[in-house]
């Protein structure tokens, strides 16, 4: 469900999960359709906790992920420009 919606920000998703979490929580106060609110209010809980976990877990993990990607690349580069390095210099027999 992570990735199902890709066309508004993850900050804009939780938003509008918690406006529809409040929405049923009030639907369900003021009418006397208890139970299919009750239904709408448990699917919109799901998808308010999985838009908070993912704006406060997973987007700060797969930044710090495609930081340490560039790093590891950066060493990587150093590291054969160092053996290059070693190889040229090393005497030839």
């Amino acid at each position: 469900m992570l990735s199902r919606y890709k066309e508004i920000s993850p900050n804009h998703q939780f938003y509008l999960f918690t406006l529809g979490l409040v929405l049923c929580l009030l639907a369900m106060v003021l009418t006397d359709m208890w139970l299919p609110i009750v239904a709408g209010t448990y699917i919109m809980t799901g998808l308010v906790v999985e838009a908070w976990v993912r704006l406060v877990h997973i987007l700060p993990l797969q930044d710090d992920m495609a930081r340490i990607q560039q790093e590891l690349t950066r060493l990587n580069e150093q590291l054969d420009k160092l053996q290059e390095v070693e190889q040229s210099s090393a005497p030839h027999s």
